[in-house]
């Protein structure tokens, strides 16, 4: 295709003057002028070897896909859009001296002569193109870390916020305040219409007793010019439910040249957990302590409690050896037995404590006369209040059951200690009363009330918090001046609470005291019992019969001649052999006495027909009671597996019972020996032969 020389002149001018490049494709599409710029970015040396290569070397530089993944649109199909459109505007990659280029093309078509020819204007795009996706690249890189961000701080329960500050004005409410989804997730918000982004959304959530605190600290930090004044703190905020929970907000500023604060960001991090553990910890620290200290008065209370008993029977029985008559030694004899007594209580409240403790504390049920346990107390306590000239006054109610089914002993142990304290704090003729009231029956089970009232020197609330409690009294020296462990009350409660009661005190300083608690018991059989009316008496006419009564209850039936019978006594302690001897001497019975289990099992073997009867010691050298028992449970003969095996030991609690039935015993007498618990056995298992 020729062109005029007049085009020709303006073509070139127009194409070599043009820094892009530009190609002329004629109406058959055949390469027919190109400018320097294009000659030298295809890599063609001369105008001639373009005008002869361009198409077949264009196709070898144009790959088959894009990297876009779309299928490359080879060049004619380009021009011959462009001649139908007049134009065509596209992109290419184009392999250009061993690089791949990305160009931007358009195609032009201009009529000339009777025909036409296509412009083109072609734009390397290479490094524009590479820049837009390195910025494309680094935009995904950032959303994708901010994407990690925002899961690593949701994951870490961090909420974020943010405060701008205008006007050089910290405290302006208006101040621009941005809190994060996680911030208000963690005080269970889910959105700005419940949680607005002001400051005084999370103020007005701050418990009164840390509101000052929190937002002075927060003040102080924003005015301290020289930013040494930091901002973390902990304080409890409310979530939306209205529950308070403890947090840790801190927070940094960006201050100016000034030292004025611009803005201010922070996390809220929640340590309700931490928080509680520590204040846990702090709590049974505390309360360690305070069981410590407990347990040192205890525990020093106890040694004044066994000292003191031990000082009199030490003391008593030196008396006693050197008395020249009977009377003296009479009554250090007598002053030894009631010192014995006192210091079994002591130890019988320890045992009981540490049954309690142990949660091994239980009770023996039975049928009982509740008028008569009532006597067996009034008795003993009557010794007190005698020598403290106290009136003792007891009122029972009409209707209250006569006989009852339940742990005799174990509510015997409550009233005696409720009187025992009432005597103990109650000043010379002052006066103690008991009452005892039927409240209410359901089928046979009656809600009792038992109260115990003096005109003692009374109790303060403070102290009535303590009353109940193990190891303490009202006041630390209560027990120096008034004697007594502080297991009392505590063994108490847990006794009532047993028999499915309660107990609490009634007290003002001063006006005395009136102890108070309620049981369940079933009513027992009452025939054959005796009515006994209500009194309300003086102790003088109250009990004019009643040191008959224990006398006959306390009165050993030696009537009892067990002459024709043996029995055979393993005690690996002289002074307890000696004891057993001496109390059953009245009855005559025969006694075999060996020192521990080997030789039981030998002496019974021997002459199994001989015995009628066997105490056992539990604890003995060489073979122990247990394992006596069964060795002798264990031998071929009728008489090992009849014969009646009762444990005497010092071990009293229910499992030790428990275990002596399971070695094959038939009963058990607890150490120290009553010497009615004896006889009682022994008329139960010898009686009849």
């Amino acid at each position: 295709m020729e062109m005029s020389c007049e085009a020709d002149d303006l073509m070139r001018n127009m194409i070599n003057s043009n820094p892009q490049m530009n190609i002329l494709f004629s109406d058959n599409f055949m390469v027919v002028d190109c400018n320097p710029a294009a000659l030298r970015f295809m890599g063609f040396e001369t105008k001639e070897d373009m005008l002869a290569g361009f198409p077949e070397r264009n196709k070898l530089r144009m790959p088959n896909f894009r990297l876009d993944g779309w299928a490359s649109t080879a060049l004619v199909e380009r021009l011959v859009t462009a001649a139908k459109a007049g134009f065509k505007k596209f992109n290419i990659e184009l392999l250009v001296c061993g690089v791949m280029r990305n160009l931007d093309v358009e195609f032009r078509k201009v009529p000339y002569k009777d025909s036409f020819v296509t412009m083109s204007y072609i734009y390397d795009m290479t490094e524009m193109r590479e820049r837009e996706m390195e910025l494309i690249r680094v935009r995904d890189l950032n959303k994708l870390q901010l994407a990690k961000l925002n899961l690593m701080v949701k994951a870490s329960k961090i909420g974020l916020w943010d405060m701008e500050i205008v006007q050089n004005d910290p405290v302006n409410p208006m101040n621009p305040f941005i809190y994060s989804n996680e911030f208000r997730y963690m005080l269970e918000y889910s959105n700005e219409i419940d949680f607005p982004d002001v400051i005084d959304s999370w103020i007005n959530l701050l418990h009164p007793d840390d509101k000052e605190r929190a937002v002075n600290d927060f003040k102080n930090h924003l005015f301290d010019k020289t930013g040494k004044t930091p901002y973390d703190i902990e304080c409890r905020l409310s979530k939306k439910n209205g529950e308070y929970a403890y947090y840790r907000i801190s927070g940094e500023t960006i201050r100016d040249n000034d030292g004025n604060a611009i803005r201010v960001a922070g996390a809220l991090v929640d340590i309700t957990k931490t928080k509680n553990i520590i204040l846990d910890t702090e709590m049974q620290r505390i309360k360690a302590e305070a069981a410590s200290k407990a347990k040192s008065s205890f525990l020093s209370a106890m040694s004044h409690e066994i000292r003191t008993p031990m000082n009199a029977i030490i003391g008593m029985t030196a008396i006693a050896r050197k008395a020249q008559d009977m009377e003296k030694m009479y009554d250090a004899l007598k002053k030894i037995d009631g010192a014995s007594r006192h210091l079994l209580g002591v130890i019988n409240d320890v045992l009981d404590m540490s049954k309690i403790e142990a949660d091994k504390f239980d009770l023996s049920i039975t049928s009982f006369d509740f008028k008569k346990m009532l006597q067996k107390i009034a008795d003993v306590i009557s010794f007190r209040t005698d020598e403290r000239r106290q009136k003792f006054h007891i009122g029972i109610g009409r209707e209250f059951p006569a006989k009852l089914i339940g742990d005799d002993q174990r509510l015997s142990q409550v009233i005696t200690n409720l009187l025992s304290n009432a005597a103990k704090f109650t000043p010379e003729d002052g006066t103690i009363s008991l009452e005892a009231q039927l409240i209410s029956e359901e089928d046979g089970v009656c809600r009792l009330l038992i109260s115990v009232e003096d005109t003692g020197i009374g109790i303060t609330d403070e102290q009535k918090a303590r009353l109940f409690k193990p190891f303490e009294q009202a006041e630390s020296d209560i027990s120096r001046k008034f004697g007594g462990t502080g297991l009392g009350l505590a063994i108490s409660k847990r006794i009532v609470e047993l028999m499915d009661g309660e107990i609490w005190v009634e007290s003002e300083p001063g006006k005395g005291s009136k102890f108070i608690f309620t049981v369940l018991l079933k009513r027992g059989s009452e025939d054959n019992i005796p009515f006994f009316p209500p009194v309300a008496v003086g102790m003088e006419n109250e009990y004019s019969d009643v040191d008959n009564a224990m006398a006959q209850d306390e009165e050993i039936e030696y009537a009892d001649n067990f002459a024709n019978n043996t029995m055979l006594l393993a005690e690996d302690v002289e002074i307890n052999r000696e004891i057993v001897l001496a109390l059953l001497k009245p009855t005559e019975l025969n006694i075999v006495c060996v020192e521990n289990g080997v030789q039981a099992v030998k002496m019974f073997e021997s002459a199994p027909s001989k015995y009628d009867i066997i105490l056992m010691d539990v604890q003995m050298p060489e073979m122990n009671g247990y394992e006596a028992t069964r060795a002798i449970r264990a031998l071929n003969t009728a008489r090992a597996k009849s014969i009646p095996i009762i444990a005497i030991t010092a071990n009293v609690f229910r499992e030790d019972i428990e275990k002596c039935i399971e070695a094959g015993m038939n009963d058990h007498i607890g150490k120290p020996l009553n010497l009615n618990e004896i006889m009682k056995k022994m008329r139960s298992y010898l009686g009849n032969l």
